[in-house]
């Protein structure tokens, strides 16, 4: 039988639902909402109503899946019984980790679920590894009016300096190099907002759009890394 914990951030009003289902984040979007992302299922920009964060947990070898990733989150969306279409994220996070903040100004709001692991973090540039660690830095943002698909693509670059921005301020350090980490070698990112007549047609830093996704997500990131147990990492007000 599938066990769901609510989670809801208080004082806001947000058009979509989360939950923790076994070992999965289940994100639930009103109608089909715009999704860019390398998830290794139904990456790319697609259309979908869910989006789900999977926990694999490596210590138990019957947990481990043994497909091919999109294969195995496609089943997963089917036993979970979650509204198609469906991109899926996968972490070695434990989901009680999971950090879940929400910004709000005027009419526009933003929420930015994380999970952050580390034990395989690395530097862009760091010579290439082949043995992954189950350490992720997955981050799933709705923000609640429609944008282009360049704002979009946009938005995931804005998401990715706040990542890295806190991962600085918290002096995380790569696992094979002397640099300073700015994600791990299996980060994902996946934005999604409403179709419609785009409110939006840029996210950059001198938008209203852009700090506010880029707070929301250094909030997150850095709630995220105090869970990890990296001293040092405090979120900005």
């Amino acid at each position: 039988m599938t066990q769901s914990l609510v989670l809801s951030p208080e004082h806001f009003f947000l058009p979509w639902t989360a939950t923790v289902r076994e070992c999965t984040l289940v994100v639930e979007l009103p109608e089909p909402y715009l999704v860019l992302s390398w998830a290794p299922l139904n990456g790319g920009l697609v259309e979908a109503r869910t989006i789900l964060n999977h926990q694999v947990r490596q210590t138990q070898v019957d947990d481990v899946p043994h497909q091919e990733p999109e294969v195995f989150l496609s089943t997963l969306a089917r036993h979970l019984d979650v509204r198609e279409p469906v991109v899926g994220l996968m972490t070695g996070v434990k989901m009680d980790r999971a950090v879940r903040r929400v910004r709000q100004q005027d009419v526009l709001l933003i929420e930015c679920f994380a999970t952050v692991g580390l034990s395989n973090a690395l530097a862009v540039g760091d010579p290439a590894t082949y043995t992954e660690s189950p350490g992720t830095i997955n981050l799933m943002v709705v923000i609640n009016r429609p944008l282009i698909p360049a704002a979009l693509a946009e938005a995931v670059g804005i998401v990715t300096e706040a990542k890295v921005r806190a991962l600085y301020g918290a002096g995380v350090k790569s696992t094979v190099s002397d640099s300073l980490a700015t994600g791990t070698g299996t980060d994902c990112v996946a934005i999604a907002c409403p179709n419609g007549a785009p409110a939006y047609r840029y996210c950059g830093k001198h938008t209203q759009l852009g700090e506010l996704l880029g707070r929301v997500t250094g909030e997150a990131v850095a709630e995220g890394l105090g869970r990890a147990g990296v001293s040092g990492s405090t979120a900005e007000s």
